[in-house]
């Protein structure tokens, strides 16, 4: 019998090494990692975070990333107390941790959700067909877009866009999400749609449209008027310059408007889940691009980069403080 055992210790020992997972205590706090919908590659950034976090975690963390509606929809998370379900943390972008701070709509009322890091920057852009004689954002007059998928924050700060330039009214908005937004572009069913890159590379929906319609789409960003508008009225959100050639099939510059996202919690979580988070992913993280590339803009110096107007959590500000920040 004890022969038996220990063949079967053996056994597991050596599936965890092949998998190349580090054991989790049985006492290791759970935690759940919102990320976003399908076609983003927020998902996938977020497995590999949470993966580094657990390894690093000495056993005291096991985060488990899943599919979610996206920033908006991760502050709301958050807020359940449901008892059943692990510590729960979220991948947002800045300006959604701040609206939910604030109160400010798509939100009702002030959510209890506090920022622990930033991680990697996100730019948005938009695209149509050349054919379509869309060429800048005033040119969208009259045309069906799609502003962004609901749940996430990019429809969001589209529409606030739009009502900078005096555009809210005059286009024929449409609601989806990467997938289905990427497939009616490529089927011309709408005039223009958003597109958006993680650190430079776009999301892995849009590399593949860009990639099967190398040459034939334009991309564009708001007028420079709205750009500043945004900027200067939203936390977290900055004027940003896709480089020439960044796009498959696009060899000009794009000028537009970008956010980071960042992590984030509520002030349920303890100080030192909190700090331990911080800390296992942050003094970890050039760890991260062995899982994803977009791991390298991850880094303990841009960690509170857009994060100026939004609170951070006790246990992470510890951190971050004893880091010189």
């Amino acid at each position: 019998m004890r022969k038996t055992m220990l063949q079967l210790l053996t056994l597991a020992v050596g599936l965890t090494l092949v998998l190349g997972f580090a054991p989790v205590a049985n006492s290791a706090a759970k935690v759940l990692l919102g990320t976003s919908q399908p076609g983003g590659a927020t998902f996938e950034v977020g497995t590999a975070m949470g993966k580094v976090i657990t390894d690093n975690s000495g056993g005291k963390i096991e985060v488990s990333a899943s599919v979610t509606g996206g920033s908006t929809a991760n502050v709301r998370v958050v807020q359940k107390k449901d008892k059943t379900l692990g510590f729960r943390m979220g991948m947002a972008t800045a300006p959604a941790v701040a609206w939910g701070q604030t109160g400010r709509k798509p939100f009702k009322k002030p959510q209890d959700v506090l920022a622990l890091g930033a991680l990697y920057p996100l730019t948005v852009v938009y695209t149509t067909f050349k054919t379509t004689g869309i060429k800048k954002w005033s040119d969208l007059d009259g045309k069906r877009f799609v502003v962004g998928g609901r749940g996430g924050s990019i429809y969001i700060v589209t529409q606030i866009a739009l009502k900078h330039s005096g555009m809210f009214k005059k286009v024929k908005r449409e609601f989806f999400n990467n997938n289905q937004n990427s497939a009616a572009i490529k089927d011309q069913r709408v005039d223009a749609g958003f597109f958006f890159l993680n650190g430079g590379v776009p999301a892995p929906a849009y590399m593949d449209l860009s990639r099967t319609l190398s040459g034939k789409l334009h991309f564009f960003g708001p007028d420079e008027t709205t750009i500043k508008k945004l900027a200067d009225g939203e936390a977290g959100i900055v004027r940003d310059v896709v480089g020439a050639g960044s796009i498959p099939g696009y060899d000009k510059p794009i000028v537009s408007w970008g956010q980071m996202w960042s992590l984030m919690t509520s002030s349920k979580m303890s100080n030192d889940l909190a700090y331990n988070i911080t800390k296992a992913l942050y003094d970890n993280h050039e760890k991260i691009t062995k899982y994803h590339p977009v791991g390298k803009f991850i880094t303990k110096k841009t960690g509170l980069r857009g994060l100026k107007k939004v609170k951070i959590h006790p246990g992470a500000a510890r951190y971050w403080k004893e880091n010189g920040m």
